[in-house]
């Protein structure tokens, strides 16, 4: 008889890259196994860089603006220099956090000196970037997306105690996706996104495939022609 090979695993919903489904935050809202397969599936994608705006040069060292946060006035600029984000399209924030993993503090932005108190929640000693609520409100009202994403643990911002970001989201039945990886690779726009979570029936959320479709010309910084061959990228 060959060989069989197999392995178990077990882990929390909110793992790793994963979808929050809007149940996570919103009793009344789509739980994962009812978000349509066309929110989903084929989905224009947009990314905006705050990296600049997180991360900053002084005297030769990297220095990190504290729980920084993206506002409405933020997704206004890059509209200008873009276009307008289309109406159900996925919006990912690269913030440059993805660099830190690997390592748990420095992932969720904790400091040497910090106290750390497991049970303590939300968190007052963790440090990352995120949605403000003037950002979360324009993106669900004003320009009616399907999905948000970022490469942090949470698009809300570290320091926070209302979860903003999360609440308008799924108030709208928009979901999230957390910890996305190689946000660098994509241009501002001109892709599309596939996000393929596991299937748990009732489920707050999920680990997930994203995977970027985009022209093989598109990279950030190069142009973009809608009759050039395509490849994907995972996120």
């Amino acid at each position: 008889m060959k060989q069989m090979a197999s392995r178990s695993f077990c882990t929390s919903e909110h793992t790793s890259t994963h979808i929050d489904a809007p149940y996570h935050f919103n009793k009344n809202g789509r739980k994962l196994h009812e978000i349509p397969f066309e929110d989903l599936l084929n989905v224009p994608g947009v990314m905006i860089d705050i990296f600049d705006k997180v991360n900053k040069i002084r005297d030769g060292k990297l220095v990190v603006r504290q729980n920084y946060v993206v506002t409405r006035q933020d997704i206004m600029e890059w509209e200008a220099k873009n276009g307008k984000i289309p109406h159900g399209a996925v919006v990912l924030l690269y913030t440059g956090w993805g660099m830190r993993w690997g390592d748990n503090n420095a992932y969720l932005g904790i400091a040497e000196n910090a106290t750390v108190d497991i049970n303590e929640f939300p968190p007052t000693y963790t440090n990352y970037p995120g949605y403000d609520l003037s950002a979360a409100k324009f993106l669900a009202e004003e320009r009616q997306i399907r999905g948000a994403g970022i490469d942090t643990i949470s698009i809300d911002p570290g320091n926070t105690k209302e979860f903003w970001a999360h609440r308008i989201f799924t108030s709208r039945n928009i979901y999230m996706l957390e910890m996305v990886a190689n946000l660098h690779v994509l241009p501002p726009r001109g892709f599309s996104l596939y996000m393929l979570p596991f299937k748990i029936d009732g489920g707050t959320a999920a680990p997930t495939r994203v995977i970027a479709k985009l022209p093989c010309k598109g990279r950030k910084g190069l142009p973009v022609n809608d009759n050039e061959s395509v490849h994907e990228e995972e996120l």
